[in-house]
């Protein structure tokens, strides 16, 4: 019996230093994982459906943070709006809208970044051609709680890349 009570305290001391541990290191930083690639892999679905369906698809980003991701039916210098008339007529085709904020909390555009917003695409918006290249560069700024950062950068080849940046531990 005190066998079994020691085993029970020492497991009860365990669970009581890891699970904190867990939600304010292991969790923030996965978090921000998770969100940066799910955004890098919106960039390249983009550049895929673009080159596949021979069409420009846009991507329009909001400090939410959210995204997304549509053919785009504009004109080819105008803003890449998502255009939604509130009556199912004439809306361009959305291919996928994600809102980070709501699957990866704490983590949001880093506004110290990329003109204030943590976006430095102009207008938060871009569009791949059909040949896979997007219309213009940019850098999208991530961060989480920790002031961890995740920087996700889309050459004008149409290359995109996941970087690090602040303050994080490895």
């Amino acid at each position: 019996m005190v066998e079994l009570i020691v085993v029970v305290v020492i497991l009860t001391l365990v669970i009581g230093i890891g699970v904190p541990t867990y939600h304010l290191t292991i969790k923030p930083t996965a978090h921000l994982n998770g969100a940066a690639r799910q955004l890098y892999s919106a960039i390249q679905l983009a550049r895929l459906r673009a080159v596949s369906r021979n069409v420009r698809c846009g991507m329009v980003l909001s400090t939410g943070p959210s995204y997304t991701l549509f053919v785009d039916d504009n004109p080819a210098n105008s803003k890449y709006e998502y255009t939604d008339d509130g009556d199912d007529t004439n809306d361009e085709e959305v291919i996928k809208a994600f809102d980070l904020g709501n699957e990866y909390p704490g983590v949001q555009f880093d506004t110290s970044q990329g003109g204030g917003d943590g976006i430095s695409f102009v207008n938060n918006s871009f569009a791949m051609t059909p040949r896979g290249v997007p219309t213009r560069g940019g850098t999208l700024y991530l961060k989480n709680e920790k002031g961890e950062g995740r920087k996700i950068v889309v050459n004008n080849m149409g290359g995109a890349r996941l970087e690090k940046y602040g303050s994080s531990p490895d």
